[in-house]
């Protein structure tokens, strides 16, 4: 067992060499070696009376400081060699624009023409294949085959200082319109990647809230459009809903009339309260304003507003078929003025000023 063995005098010298370098605990560890004995060795020798009695065993696991200086000479050469790898990949991070030039190119070549070695290296620090690489040096000075697209993309968006909402569809509609000279309009879906990597595309970030309340208790009118929102000719079907903005002094609402044929408003009336004569004053603004709307379809949600008998008598003077959301006051049933107000709200508004602050 471990308490019967006997160490020799020069094992003791070692294991308190040992232990001053690296620790009485993992001096002990190394030689095996209770710690309590080691504990002893070293009391003693700090006392000057430690006893170095006969023995006949050596150490045959101690780490002679002579050892250990070569175990620590090695790691400084492997942290060496690493620090060198380290600040080439580093060097060439930083100069990597430059060497992906035509004169960091030529400079990689030596005199017959012949790429030197460290191209090797490049392309492993990239993490890329010595052909991709190649690829990519051969390709790099083409120019790109979207960018006169791109340019008149740019030029659509400096005509108007509200054009910058335009989103991938209205971008798509905008360049039919213009036919810009020797080019060719791709897909909607290559009109978004060419916006995504010009990083042109808006994302709204605000999400429509409905204002108006469904009575459920007074007499509807039937669903007219049922979804249809298209129109072939103009004042043949109309929405009109009423939507809210908070301002400074209190909240703004207002009303309006959309022709489905071409999205333009007919009729517009403002208040601070969302009462049936706010509807009321929009019909007949839009009547003043187009004569023609007579026998039009106008399509409203549910609201408590356009049930009323007040706003019943002016549609009916005005020979106006009046048409309302299906039972269950789906939005979806007037999903196109839900969409105008909202592209209003977020395109001149609420991304461009702070309304409730702003005088």
């Amino acid at each position: 067992m471990a308490e019967n063995r006997q160490y020799d005098h020069k094992y003791k010298l070692q294991a308190l060499k040992l232990a001053k370098e690296i620790g009485q605990a993992k001096a002990a560890k190394e030689l095996g070696i209770p710690k309590n004995t080691m504990y002893s060795w070293m009391r003693a020798n700090r006392l000057g009376n430690l006893d170095l009695g006969a023995g006949s065993q050596t150490p045959q696991s101690a780490l002679t400081l002579n050892e250990e200086l070569i175990q620590l000479r090695q790691q400084v050469k492997e942290l060496e060699k690493e620090n060198r790898r380290l600040k080439k990949e580093n060097d060439f991070l930083e100069e990597a624009s430059a060497f992906f030039a035509a004169s960091r190119l030529k400079s990689a070549k030596m005199k017959d023409g012949e790429l030197k070695g460290e191209i090797a290296f490049y392309y492993r620090s990239l993490h890329v294949s010595r052909q991709g690489f190649y690829q990519y040096l051969e390709n790099k000075d083409r120019p790109w085959k979207y960018q006169p697209l791109a340019d008149a993309m740019k030029d659509i968006l400096e005509e108007d200082e509200y054009s910058d909402t335009y989103g991938r569809i209205r971008m798509y509609q905008a360049l039919i319109l213009k036919q810009p000279e020797h080019m060719a309009i791709p897909s909607e879906r290559t009109v978004y990647r060419i916006m995504e990597e010009i990083r042109i595309s808006h994302h709204p970030r605000r999400k429509p809230n409905g204002i108006t309340k469904a009575d459920r208790e007074t007499r509807k009118s039937v669903d007219r459009l049922k979804l249809d929102f298209r129109a072939e000719e103009p004042l043949t079907k109309c929405i009109t809903d009423i939507t809210e903005i908070k301002a400074r002094d209190g909240k703004l609402y207002v009303s309006a009339i959309f022709d489905c044929f071409d999205s333009s408003v007919i009729g517009l009336a403002m208040d601070t309260n969302m009462k049936a004569p706010l509807c009321v004053q929009t019909l007949e603004n839009a009547a003043k304003a187009y004569p023609g709307i007579r026998g039009a379809i106008i399509h409203s949600d549910r609201g408590s507003q356009y049930i009323s008998q007040l706003y019943r008598d002016v549609i009916r003077q005005y020979g106006i078929q009046q048409s309302m959301n299906s039972e269950g006051g789906r939005c979806h049933d007037n999903a196109c003025c839900e969409s105008m107000w909202a592209r209003m709200k977020s395109e001149l508004l609420y991304d461009r000023y702070d309304t409730k602050n702003d005088h």
